[in-house]
């Protein structure tokens, strides 16, 4: 019967044992590459994720400035047409009719309302209301001083057009409030010339809590305003009450 031979350290041959150092290392080195790319996997994701992100809020900061520039004009020409110190006429001419949107992309736009006063503006359009720099096309409506854009931009799964629509917005509230709760007071004493009448206006008061602006007034069928201060009286052929 056979005997088992036992190899002690020193019968056990160096061919064998760097063989099996270079295994236990091949093992090492495949057990840390595995982890290596996992690491690398989980690492990429985060910065693609992380870049998508970052891509989205510049978009949505653009998108967002841009407009809040836009409607800031528009309420500046909104405020200069209401005090007679801009052409009435003029900008309803500027940019061009709505129509060359089609009616499918006006209806979307203005929630199937209708595009009486509104007008398209390309960027290359926008320079003649003085701004410059933006990428994106818009309709406005300077008598209601609504701004839309035409291109639009998903936000947070919602696709927003206006400032308005924006998620959590907290910027300007272009909604317009209307604070003339009061009607202006005022004496009036006629003076009768010698071919004219005299109608002067004293006392005027408005009681109105209506900040920085400026108090006006002019005789029925006039074009010009008066601002108050300016002249007390205005000379006509006959009052239409004595």
């Amino acid at each position: 019967m056979e005997k088992k031979k036992t190899l002690t350290s020193r019968q056990f041959g160096k061919k064998e044992l760097l063989t099996c150092v270079k295994n236990h290392e091949s093992g090492i080195t495949l057990v840390a590459l595995a982890i290596t790319i996992i690491v690398l996997i989980i690492i990429t994701g985060v910065a693609v994720s992380t870049g998508v992100e970052s891509i989205r809020n510049s978009k949505k900061t653009s998108f967002t400035t841009e407009l809040e520039m836009i409607q800031q004009k528009v309420d500046i020409i909104y405020e200069q047409r209401r005090l007679n110190k801009e052409d009435i006429t003029f900008y309803d001419v500027l940019g061009q009719d709505v129509s060359v949107l089609g009616n499918e992309k006006l209806s979307s736009l203005l929630n199937g309302n209708s595009g009486e006063g509104y007008r398209y503006f390309a960027k290359e359009d926008l320079n003649k209301l003085d701004l410059e720099n933006i990428e994106q096309d818009v309709i406005i409506n300077f008598t209601s001083r609504d701004v839309a854009s035409v291109t639009g931009l998903l936000i947070d799964g919602k696709m927003c057009y206006r400032l308005a629509d924006i998620p959590s917005y907290q910027g300007q509230n272009i909604e317009y409030t209307n604070k003339n709760i009061h009607a202006p007071t005022f004496e009036v004493n006629i003076t009768r010339l010698s071919e004219t009448w005299q109608v002067a206006l004293k006392n005027v008061n408005n009681q109105n809590q209506v900040y920085g602006g400026e108090l006006r007034y002019k005789l029925q069928g006039d074009e010009n305003w008066i601002l108050v201060g300016e002249r007390a009286y205005f000379e006509v052929s006959k009052p239409r009450h004595i």
